[in-house]
């Protein structure tokens, strides 16, 4: 009697056991079903180099006569053309803005502004457009010499652009992509299961740099200032399991 009781206990012992492992393995399964996935990063960079470079400096010239300060503009007008024609610019390449002319009126006593006429301001932007984006460079750094012919200029900051960037961004997603998917399987072969589709991708914002900058912006970045840059793409892929 005390053998079969016995008996009775380990199965009822063994029966609960295994009601437990189910329990505990299909909920696994349904883990592994509904919930389980990887998620991975995938990255690309490229180094890409400028091919547009947009130069623009604006001359001026005041009197208190507009005649005169026409006069002092065409003068400064030709002092520019000269000087642009040292560079390797085809003539398509310069533009040259209407002339535009601000008046100033005298300021009283009280600081405020009085309708009498103290002095005209004309001035013109010339503005450089051209895929020889060195030779750009070069002027901007020799820019200061029409300072020293008496001539008031003002220049701004090149900007060098890569033309085709829209279709390169779509280049670098796929090879980020393309990334991400080895690791995935990298993941897939070491942690023993296997990948089944792509619950979701998400694409990082780029980060185009100065070469060798190690800048990060969660908003993106699009560097104008350099030649020599880089792009840099993420790529967050989230495939099931199974």
């Amino acid at each position: 009697m005390k053998k079969t009781l016995l008996a009775i206990t380990i199965t009822v012992i063994l029966c609960g056991t295994f009601m437990w492992a189910t329990v505990i393995g299909s909920n696994t399964i349904l883990t592994v079903k509904n919930k389980g996935y990887v998620s991975v990063k995938g990255f690309a960079k490229q180094k890409i180099v400028s091919d547009l470079g947009i130069f623009k400096v604006k001359i001026l010239a005041k009197n208190e006569d507009l005649s005169l300060a026409y006069e002092k503009l065409a003068k400064d007008r030709e002092a520019i053309e000269e000087f642009l024609s040292k560079y390797n610019f085809r003539k398509k390449e310069i533009r040259k803005s209407a002339v535009d002319i601000m008046e100033q009126f005298k300021i009283n006593e009280k600081g405020h502004r009085t309708p009498e006429l103290d002095h005209v301001i004309v001035g013109q932007v010339f503005e450089v457009r051209s895929d020889n984006v060195y030779e750009i460079s070069r002027m901007c750094s020799e820019v200061g010499e029409l300072i020293g012919l008496g001539i008031e200029a003002r220049a701004y900051d090149p900007d060098f652009i890569y033309k085709d960037l829209e279709a390169l961004k779509i280049e670098m997603i796929g090879k980020a992509t393309a990334n991400a998917s080895k690791r995935a399987e990298t993941l897939a072969k070491h942690g023993k299961f296997k990948l089944g589709n792509i619950a979701d991708v998400r694409v990082g914002v780029f980060q185009i740099t100065p070469e060798f900058s190690t800048e990060v912006s969660g908003w993106g970045i699009n560097d104008t200032t350099s030649i020599n840059k880089e792009i840099k793409s993420v790529v967050e892929v989230k495939y099931f399991v199974r």
